[in-house]
């Protein structure tokens, strides 16, 4: 079974007002949860996950969200992976500059700017895992599983 998720990637430290600022919302952290649970097309509406290292932070999103990461003073990330519908979405920016975006639907490219990270033909999936690996550098590819996430409502 393939993945319908969304999410951002950032480079870096954040704290909860970074991440509130960055969806135009207040969060507020109730539960623990697994890889599993974070990924899972069934979520509760107005959720998030969060897994978050020194080095950075994963957010998983509500599936087909999309926020303005464009004023964003770091290096992020937005994704989004839909195996089932075959579309993916990714798009990176470093101190508000577009690096790279890439837009995938059942066989066509509709945007491709920039270059790096992606290239036709590669399996998104994995280079945003790939990408986890680099941003959060905790071996996310090998450990994914066995990662706690913080669940917060929006």
């Amino acid at each position: 079974m393939g993945y319908n998720i969304a999410g951002m990637l950032i480079k870096g430290e954040t704290d909860q007002t970074i991440i509130e600022d960055l969806l135009d919302a207040k969060i507020s952290f109730p539960e623990e949860i697994n890889f599993e649970d974070a990924t899972t097309g069934d979520r509760e509406e107005n959720t998030i996950d969060i897994l978050q290292t020194n080095f950075g932070t994963l957010i998983f999103t509500e599936f087909g969200s999309l926020y303005d990461i464009s004023n964003f003073e770091g290096e992020i990330i937005q994704f989004i992976i839909s195996d089932i519908s075959d579309t993916y979405y990714f798009e990176k920016y470093i101190r508000g500059k577009l690096d790279r975006k890439y837009i995938y639907s059942q066989g066509e490219i509709s945007e491709d700017e920039g270059s790096g990270i992606i290239k036709e033909g590669d399996d998104l999936e994995h280079a945003i895992w790939q990408q986890a690996d680099d941003f959060l550098q905790n071996n996310f590819t090998e450990n994914m599983f066995d990662l706690q996430f913080k669940r917060y409502h929006l």
